[in-house]
């Protein structure tokens, strides 16, 4: 009984460490540019779902889907959460979003393949997120942050996967400025200065000239000498 997983499977890394039985009855080998592997009971497979389904339906039968319908569910969020790219993770995060405003899980009401899957395949985009969009899509990071904490420490670290802080609270806004013509930030100026000359200006052409002084007469300032004509 043999596994081969691939080097860039982080969620088969993550399901085989989430159980500690096929971890211990497998020898599991890593390998590059291979899709993942594993023969067991007499059966050989391919793929991350289907190398997942084996797994489940060997040593943890309650992860593949308690029903038919719950298991058909499995597998078709799996191959979902398996489609890369920024637009098909978008769509996903999103799909998730919607799907579980009124849910916990992504299939019925329990841990599944489908979560443990999904959660493994979107761990590195849910890092790459803003604060902003994390708080946009709440469903869908309430759901990360809750598988995050359900699968134990010890088998994050063994699929190379580590604990990201999702704080559900809006972020705060971001302080904006305004750009002058120039590409420079707009200075805020006051115009007080300039008004209160320009009301200067205005009293001063209103108030009339002042009046010249009349000049007083001052007794001392006459000629009062008498003389008498001569003829």
């Amino acid at each position: 009984m043999s596994a081969s997983i691939s080097s860039n499977d982080p969620a088969l890394k993550l399901l085989l460490a989430f159980i500690p039985e096929a971890e211990q009855a497998l020898s599991v080998d890593s390998v590059a540019d291979q899709l993942s592997q594993l023969s067991l009971n007499g059966h050989h497979v391919e793929g991350t779902n289907a190398v997942a389904q084996l797994l489940a339906a060997t040593y943890n039968e309650s992860l593949a889907g308690a029903t038919d319908a719950d298991k058909a569910e499995v597998s078709q969020w799996m191959t979902m959460s398996a489609r890369h790219g920024p637009s098909e993770r978008q769509i996903f995060a999103q799909t998730i979003n919607d799907h579980l405003a009124d849910k916990t899980y992504l299939v019925s009401n329990y841990l599944s393949l489908a979560d443990l899957i999904a959660f493994g395949n979107v761990h590195a985009f849910m890092e790459s997120l803003s604060s902003q969009k994390r708080f946009n899509w709440s469903g869908f990071s309430r759901w990360f942050d809750l598988i995050q904490h359900t699968v134990p420490a010890g088998a994050l670290a063994k699929a190379g996967l580590k604990l990201i802080e999702i704080d559900l609270n809006a972020p705060a806004p971001a302080k904006k400025q305004v750009a002058a013509a120039g590409g420079k930030a707009e200075q805020p100026t006051s115009a007080e200065p300039k008004a209160a000359k320009q009301e200067k200006k205005e009293k001063e052409k209103k108030q009339p000239a002042a009046a010249k002084e009349e000049a007083k007469i001052v007794p001392s300032m006459i000629d009062l000498r008498v003389g008498h004509i001569v003829d």
